[in-house]
């Protein structure tokens, strides 16, 4: 194992907390790296909802780690090895990284879960690397599965959105774009999408389901739940599968139609997390990811729009409520 002699002997790191309660960091002993497995300082973490909803202990994937420390991607800088890698990497390599735990210092990680970076690409950039990406080829893949020639996305200015348009302008797949506020319609449309609805718009209801007719729109990707849903589903065609991924509007579903069931419709969840584990299945993890990799200054580039240090946690989670739309937000340990 490689010496660790100048690295510190302790490190601090966000863990969870109750519902309602202040973020808090904690401070932890820095291990040294075992058989199969790399340290790395973590340069930045992107925030995304899931890492909130894992931080106040309401969200957990199948698989992960019974652990306090939260955290789900970042991205760094290799600092120690352990023995017997199964996958080589090099101190001072730059690495993409896979949580929980890298809303922290330093991650101690198997050699599985961590990438290298590739080309000239900044670690601000390496950072969100998975969660959104891999989101959007998931989309993409269910859309092609069902054979979809169009679909419907309800967090269209998000920056998993941004994706979503240039990702499905590259399969084929017509996308209707719904967001809030007129002035998102322009840079949508600058980032190719074929159609842009603001959901204030007193005729949203109406142009929604004209255009999902006429593109045959089966498809839905909806991150806000709530009353919203049943506009989304009434809106789609018979036959069409309504998949629901977050809960921006709410966590009920208080007024779905049963008319619209009876016309062949289906509303499910979305769980990027079942894909992870169909790739785990085949063995096609790190070929699927590293594919993406090399589109992270292209199809899955995400606009960072400011960086907080770990101490201002508060600071930027205040922001982050407010300004999510706008890029990505990423945490900066170090």
């Amino acid at each position: 194992m490689d010496s660790t002699s100048s690295l510190p002997e302790t490190y601090k790191a966000l863990v969870k907390v109750k519902p309602g309660e202040t973020p808090k960091i904690e401070t932890f002993p820095l291990l040294k790296p075992g058989d199969n497995q790399i340290l790395v300082k973590v340069a930045f973490a992107p925030i995304h909802p899931s890492d909130i909803y894992s931080m106040t202990g309401q969200y957990a994937r199948p698989g992960d780690p019974n652990i306090p420390l939260v955290g789900f991607e970042g991205s760094g800088t290799v600092v120690a090895l352990g023995e017997n890698l199964k996958i080589p990497f090099t101190i001072g390599q730059k690495v993409h990284l896979r949580g929980p735990g890298t809303y922290g210092q330093y991650i101690l990680v198997e050699t599985n879960a961590a990438y290298p970076v590739q080309g000239d690409l900044s670690l601000e950039q390496a950072a969100p690397h998975g969660s959104n990406p891999g989101t959007v080829v998931y989309m993409g893949l269910l859309a092609q599965r069902g054979g979809h020639k169009a679909a419907i996305h309800t967090a269209g200015s998000s920056a998993l959105g941004r994706m979503l348009i240039r990702y499905f302008k590259e399969k084929g797949i017509k996308l209707i774009n719904i967001v809030r506020r007129d002035d998102f319609t322009q840079e949508l449309k600058d980032e190719g999408a074929d159609y842009v609805l603001n959901s204030t718009a007193p005729d949203f209801e109406a142009q929604l389901k004209e255009i999902a007719e006429k593109e045959q729109a089966t498809i839905a990707f909806d991150a806000i739940a709530g009353d919203f849903t049943s506009k989304v589903v009434t809106a789609l065609p018979a036959g069409s599968i309504c998949y629901i991924y977050g809960g921006l509007g709410g966590r009920t579903l208080p007024s779905i139609s049963i008319m619209e069931l009876f016309k062949g419709k289906t509303i499910t969840a979305f769980s990027v997390a079942h894909y992870m584990q169909e790739l785990a299945k085949t063995g096609k993890t790190r070929e699927v990811f590293s594919e993406i990799h090399t589109k992270l200054d292209t199809t899955f580039k995400s606009n960072i729009q400011k960086i907080f240090k770990l101490d201002d946690i508060v600071e930027a989670l205040a922001y982050y409520e407010k300004n999510s739309s706008k890029g990505k937000i990423l945490l900066q340990p170090n």
